[in-house]
């Protein structure tokens, strides 16, 4: 049995607010599946900032801890 994580499970394992899928670009809600399909596509918030504080360190000379 599968079973699939909910829109909003979804959104906050990607770090992104609750109902930060919930609607279109033009105010019109949008479905469950295209939901899902749209995180799926996505890389998780956290990740992406971890990943822009390391190339700001790099391009300012810096250096970053290890350990985090």
């Amino acid at each position: 049995m599968i079973t699939w994580l909910t829109p909003t499970e979804g959104e906050r394992a990607m770090g992104l607010p609750d109902g930060w899928t919930a609607y279109g670009h033009d105010g019109r809600p949008i479905s469950a599946r295209a939901r899902q399909k749209a995180l799926g596509n996505s890389i998780a918030l956290p990740c992406a900032e971890y990943i822009m504080a390391g190339v700001k360190e790099e391009l300012e000379g810096g250096t970053r801890d290890s350990d985090t």
